[in-house]
Order: C-alpha cells, then structure tokens, then sequence
C-alpha cells in the first residue's frame, strides 16, 4: 500500500522477536516483584507473543 513502508513489514519477524525479548525482561522483573520471575517473563513473552502473531496473520488474508 504505501512503498515506502516495505522495508519495515520486511522486518515485522524481527521486530516481533525484539519486542517479545523486552517483554520477557519486564515480566522478569515484575515476576521478582511477587517471587515468580521466570513466571512473569513467561506470561509476558506469551501474551506479546500472540499480540504480535495475530497482527501478521490477519494481513496475509485476501
């Protein structure tokens, strides 16, 4: 749709990744917070997880 942004959906795996791993890290210091970081980084990953996949997968439909 607009060409200029090409280079940026080209990415959209990677930047996926990046964001999914920021995630995890604040989830792993919110889950201190309640003594269940790895819990935290976890739930946190998940939930971007398919907050991110859910996106890409409505835009390669016709």
């Amino acid at each position: 749709m607009f060409p200029f942004l090409c280079p940026l959906e080209s990415m959209r795996t990677i930047y996926s990744t990046i964001i999914m791993i920021a995630a995890a890290v604040i989830g792993f210091f919110i889950g201190i917070t309640v003594n269940q970081p790895m819990g935290g980084a976890i739930l946190l990953a998940t939930i971007t997880g398919f907050a991110c996949t859910i996106p890409a997968i409505e835009s390669k439909k016709p």
